[in-house]
C-alpha cells in the first residue's frame, strides 16, 4: 500500500487520456529430467501449457491497473477442464528509472534472483506470480545497473497452510565489462493449526554476493561469474540451532546466435539442510543441490531467442548434471507469447 501511496505522489494531477489494455500471455513447457544414477534426485517429466488472457488500463503514462487469469493444463490431465487457475491483480507505476508494484504480478517483473539457487525451472512455471510488492531503481549512469526489493507472501496460516512469506533483494553495478552484485532471500515458514503434526517454524536466509566479467570478442558474449553462498538456517523445534552452510559457484558461458554452452560448478555445503524434512515446502530451488555431495556440476548447451519484435520467445536446451554420487541429464523445451493491445479513450472531465 505504501508503494501506491508513493507513486500516486509522483504522478502530477493533470487531465490525460487513458488506454484500456486488452492483452494474452502464453507459455508451453516440456521439463524432463532423468535422474536413475543420481541419489535422493527424482526423475520426471512436466509437460504443460499455460494461458493468462489480461485487461486493464493505462493512464497518466505512468500508471497501470491489471487483471489477468493464469490457467494452467497439464498434459494428460484431460478428465479435468484446468488443472489450476490463479488471478493476477496488481497496480504497477513505471518512470524511466523507478518501477513500483503491489498485488498479484508476474515473477519476471523482478530482475535478480535467477540462480538456479534460488528458483528452479519447474517452480518459476507454476509459481509465475509475487504477491506483494516490488520496488526497483535502475541506474541512469552505470548501464545495466539496478538494486530492488520485493516482498513475496505465499501463504496465510489456517488450518492446512503453513504462513510463508520472503523477503528478497537484489542488485548490481556494471562498469565497462565487469559487475558487482548480490542476491539475498529471508525465508519465514510456520507451523499450521494442525497439531497432530510437530512441525516448526523455519527461518531461511540465503545470500550470495557475486562479481563478475561480460566480456565480447569477434561476435562472441562470455560470461564468467564467481559467487560466495551463505545459507543460514533454523529448524527453531530442534536443540540444533542455527547452521551455517557456505559454498562457492563458478558460472561460465560463451554465446553467439542466441547458442550458449555453460558449465556452472557449486562446491561446498548443500544449501537445503532441512529438505528431507520440509522438502519443496520450504525450499524452491532445485531439488538436486539437496542431493548433493560437496560439489554440483552443470554442463548445459542451450538455445534462446526471441522472435516478432520480442512477442515470441524460445528457449530450448540439454544439461548433464552430476551430484558427486552420479550423473543426470535435463532436457527442456519453453516457448512464451507475449501480446497487448491497446485502446485509447478519452477521460470526461
Amino acid at each position: 500500500m505504501a508503494l501506491v501511496v508513493v507513486a500516486f505522489l509522483l504522478t502530477p494531477p493533470r487531465s490525460a487520456a487513458q488506454q484500456i489494455k486488452l492483452g494474452v500471455d502464453f507459455c508451453t513447457l516440456f521439463d524432463n529430467k532423468e535422474y536413475a544414477h543420481v541419489d535422493n534426485a527424482l526423475s520426471g517429466t512436466i509437460f504443460s501449457a499455460r494461458m493468462t488472457p489480461k485487461v486493464g488500463v493505462d493512464w497518466a503514462q505512468r500508471n497501470e491497473l491489471r487483471l489477468g487469469v493464469d490457467m494452467f493444463q497439464d498434459f494428460g490431465h484431460n478428465s479435468k477442464l484446468l488443472s489450476d487457475a490463479n488471478i493476477q491483480l496488481y497496480y504497477a507505476y513505471r518512470a524511466p528509472r523507478v518501477k513500483l508494484l503491489a498485488g498479484l504480478f508476474p515473477r519476471e517483473e523482478m530482475r535478480g534472483l535467477s540462480s538456479p539457487l534460488f528458483f528452479d525451472r519447474d517452480y518459476r512455471y507454476y509459481n509465475n506470480r509475487i504477491g506483494g510488492v516490488l520496488a526497483r531503481y535502475e541506474s541512469a549512469r552505470y548501464e545495466e545497473s539496478y538494486i530492488e526489493f520485493a516482498m513475496d507472501y505465499t501463504g496465510m496460516r489456517d488450518f492446512s497452510t503453513r504462513e510463508a512469506f520472503a523477503l528478497m533483494s537484489s542488485g548490481a553495478i556494471n562498469v565497462a565489462f565487469s559487475y558487482l552484485g548480490y542476491d539475498i532471500m529471508l525465508g519465514h515458514y510456520a507451523k499450521d493449526y494442525n497439531h497432530e503434526t510437530i512441525e516448526s517454524v523455519v527461518d531461511n536466509m540465503l545470500v550470495v554476493p557475486h562479481l563478475g566479467f561480460r566480456p565480447r570478442f569477434s561476435g562472441f558474449e562470455m560470461d564468467i561469474r564467481l559467487s560466495y553462498v551463505a545459507a543460514l538456517q533454523r529448524d527453531r523445534i530442534t536443540a540444533d540451532g542455527w547452521l551455517f552452510p557456505q559454498g562457492a559457484e563458478l558460472y561460465l558461458a560463451i554465446s553467439r546466435w542466441g547458442v550458449t554452452l555453460s558449465n556452472r560448478t557449486y562446491c561446498g555445503d548443500s544449501p537445503l539442510p532441512f529438505w528431507a524434512k520440509y522438502g519443496s515446502g520450504l525450499y524452491h530451488s532445485h531439488p538436486i543441490y539437496a542431493s548433493m555431495k560437496d560439489i554440483y556440476e552443470a554442463v548445459a548447451l542451450s538455445y534462446e531467442r526471441s522472435f516478432f519484435n520480442d512477442t515470441l520467445a524460445l528457449s530450448a536446451g540439454f544439461m548433464a548434471e552430476y551430484n558427486g554420487c552420479g550423473w543426470g541429464t535435463r532436457q527442456w523445451l519453453q516457448l512464451s507469447v507475449n501480446l497487448d493491445y491497446g485502446i485509447n479513450i478519452k477521460r470526461e472531465e
